[in-house]
């Protein structure tokens, strides 16, 4: 039981108490005052020490902090790696050093080094200026289709981190918003793109347009509103100003508010100082009508109008004036020239003449000939469509109508009209399957029926070519022995008539 005493922690206390008091009471307190000289010694030393000791460490920084800012001066940039890389040996959780150190690195060409410290840098330390680093001189500039998945991340990670720490960076915000719409989180980039528009005010109408696709239609609403109220502001202190006229008549052309944006447009169009800006004016006029026309055709309760056809005649006579080149215009010019080719109202066919000669000589024969096949005149469309087509000679619907009119002609040169054909293709990117009908049935014509069947297979996808095109497959088939799948096409054409009748 006796060696128990010595496991007993009370004991032990017990007795180291025991020799504190016997320690204390064994002082010869009455000599004390002798030793207080030797203890005032001993804490003026430890107090020197500890002073020199500070003194010296922030001495030798100070000297290597002079020593960096020499070298850096005089662009001795190997000497100021070599110091700062002293320094982070003493201060290794000194971001700041870090930082310098990566462009001490990058101004001697080491770049993979640089990057590599940048990267480590934003991964362990979350370090803003370097992540501002790698974006300019990784990111900026580049395609985000051309990254990889890896660097498209990092790029994610580098935009979400500047913009969390610097919320009012705008430049960052802009490009955390593109990254947002990259990614297809475009709901998330409606209020980022929202309090861009603050400073960029056309960055709400983009924020506008996202919220129309994703169905909001009362936040898109609200949006392009806001945006139209800071642009005509704008507006109203520079009036004179052609690009801000026309972000004015953007916001209005988004609203549907088509008789505003083309009255802001001739107003601009007036006010024009430089050419440039009136044939900016006038191409973004030409786009609005077109815009004003496809909607009220689109939406027929929206206008009060009987005969929405031949307003749409007037308008586009109104949009040839102010833009005779733009491809929109004549676009919808011709179409709707040729809907109208076989009314017999004087008032629209004085349009449509109107804006046949509105159009360039080239445009206007097309039309002519068009016009003219579409009511069975083949020898006045081939005329008008060869004299389109010396003034258009790259023109692939110039070229695929002629060749429809050359070779339904009873004296028809079967092989010009497929060569005409062939160049209308040619010189049409993504060909629609119009052309390759042209084509299929000319070859029908000449007997090369292994060579038409693709040509009219691909004419199917179309539901006014598709009976034309089953029953030449028909035909193409049944020369080449498959009776069968010529049946097939025969049926096919003939529930396609019965359809349309």
């Amino acid at each position: 039981m006796t060696s128990l005493r010595y496991l007993n922690p009370l004991q032990w206390g017990r007795w180291f108490a025991q020799f504190v008091h016997a320690w204390a009471v064994s002082i010869p307190w009455d000599s004390a005052p002798k030793a207080i000289p030797a203890l005032l010694l001993l804490l003026v030393l430890l107090v020197t020490g500890v002073i020199a000791y500070s003194d010296g460490n922030r001495w030798r920084s100070n000297l290597m902090g002079k020593q960096f800012r020499t070298a850096w001066e005089a662009d001795d940039f190997e000497t100021a790696e070599l110091i700062l890389r002293r320094q982070i040996k003493d201060r290794p959780d000194d971001t700041q050093l870090m930082f310098r150190l990566g462009l001490a690195m990058q101004e001697q060409d080491k770049k993979e080094q640089t990057t590599e410290l940048m990267r480590r840098l934003v991964a362990l330390r979350k370090h803003e200026p370097a992540a501002r680093w790698l974006l300019q001189n990784e990111y900026v500039g580049g395609s985000w289709n051309e990254l990889e998945v890896s660097a498209q991340d990092e790029l994610g990670a580098l935009l979400t981190l500047l913009h969390e720490e610097n919320p009012k960076d705008f430049s960052v915000k802009r490009l955390y918003a593109d990254y947002l719409i990259a990614t297809h989180k475009e709901e998330a980039a409606i209020p980022v793109l929202a309090q861009l528009a603050a400073v960029q005010p056309m960055q709400g109408l983009r924020a506008a347009a996202i919220a129309k696709n994703a169905g909001q239609e009362g936040v898109s609403s609200r949006l392009a509103e806001q945006t139209l109220s800071a642009v005509n502001k704008l507006y109203e202190e520079e009036p004179t100003n052609a690009r801000i006229g026309l972000a004015a008549a953007q916001n209005l052309l988004f609203l549907n508010r088509h008789k505003e944006c083309v009255d802001t447009l001739s107003l601009a169009l007036k006010r024009a100082k430089t050419p440039e800006d009136a044939q900016m004016l006038r191409i973004a006029l030409g786009d609005a009508i077109v815009a004003w026309v496809t909607y009220i055709e689109e939406n027929p309760n929206a206008s009060r109008d009987d005969d929405d056809g031949l307003k749409s005649l007037q308008m586009l006579q109104m949009a040839l004036q102010f833009a005779p080149n733009n491809p929109r215009v004549l676009t919808l010019v011709v179409d709707r020239v040729l809907k109208a080719a076989t009314q017999d109202s004087e008032e629209i066919n004085l349009i449509r003449e109107a804006l046949v000669k509105g159009t360039s000589p080239g445009i206007a024969h097309f039309i002519r000939g068009t016009a003219a096949l579409v009511n069975g005149d083949n020898e006045t469309a081939e005329r008008h469509l060869s004299l389109a087509v010396e003034m258009l000679p790259r023109s692939g619907a110039i070229l695929n109508n002629l060749a429809v009119a050359m070779a339904t002609r009873e004296d028809a040169d079967m092989e010009r009209a497929l060569k005409i054909s062939n160049s209308a293709i040619e010189n049409t990117p993504n060909a629609s399957p119009h052309f390759f009908e042209t084509r299929g049935q000319i070859l029908v014509k000449l007997e090369r029926y292994d060579e038409a069947i693709p040509d009219l297979e691909r004419a199917l996808a179309v539901d006014t070519l598709a009976a034309n095109a089953h029953a030449a497959l028909a035909k193409c088939y049944d020369s080449i022995g498959e009776k069968e799948i010529a049946e097939q096409h025969r049926e096919a054409a003939e529930e396609r008539k019965a359809a349309t009748k």
